[in-house]
């Protein structure tokens, strides 16, 4: 089990209850659940809708909704190759600023724990796999192009890198390649550990409208 209150601390979200409503039920495709992808609601919000075609994409759509598709991805940090695609694009919104922070799509890269002492102690009790760590946050919305800026909602431990901003182009195959462990480095000044978990996610719930991705999911390169 997944520490889901660290995890959506990092992704900037309140953790929703632990047994699955009927509309989250119906938000998850069931071959996403075959594959180890979790869907992962947020309390009080409308949850987003992840489906998965014949070619391995999966497509999020959300209607101010928010949801994240969190699965296990252990291993050392490397870099990582993603294909996404917007045919929706989220409002503009501000990364860096809590309850405006809607995005068009992102992939969250969450860390095992570094830390010792009193801390990491009482987040392994929320997280009986251990993942108590960081997290970065690959978007394609909430800002320009190459910001980088703390997670709002956990400064601490949590970084957003902006690779897609309002330039990009819609209902285009976009690459993607990023050096995971220099992106650490970069956000928090020491080694990345392992990492534990991988999440995709969008986020409408703050400024409205709609937002559909398709993304073929990430892979070390």
């Amino acid at each position: 089990m997944i520490g889901r209150r660290s995890v959506l601390a990092l992704c900037g979200l309140a953790l929703s209850s632990l047994a699955p409503s009927a509309a989250q039920a119906q938000a998850l495709d069931p071959r996403l659940a075959e594959a180890a992808w979790r869907l992962q609601a947020v309390r009080g919000r409308a949850v987003a809708q992840f489906g998965l075609d014949e070619a391995g994409i999966i497509t999020i759509t959300a209607q101010n909704a928010v949801g994240f598709l969190i699965r296990p991805f252990p291993g050392p940090a490397g870099r990582l190759a993603w294909r996404w695609r917007v045919e929706s694009a989220a409002a503009p919104s501000d990364a860096g600023e809590r309850g405006a922070d809607d995005r068009s799509a992102a992939i969250h890269v969450l860390f095992a724990s570094t830390q010792g002492g009193l801390l990491s102690a009482m987040r392994r009790g929320l997280t009986p796999e251990g993942m108590a760590g960081r997290g970065l946050t690959y978007c394609w919305g909430g800002g320009p192009r190459g910001r980088r800026l703390p997670n709002p909602y956990a400064p601490r431990d949590g970084a957003i890198i902006i690779l897609r901003g309002p330039e990009a182009p819609l209902a285009t195959w976009l690459p993607e390649e990023v050096d995971v462990a220099a992106d650490y480095r970069a956000a928090f000044g020491e080694a990345a550990p392992d990492v534990t978990h991988l999440a995709l996610s969008a986020d409408t719930d703050d400024r409205g409208g709609l937002a559909v991705a398709r993304i073929k999911p990430p892979a070390w390169a």
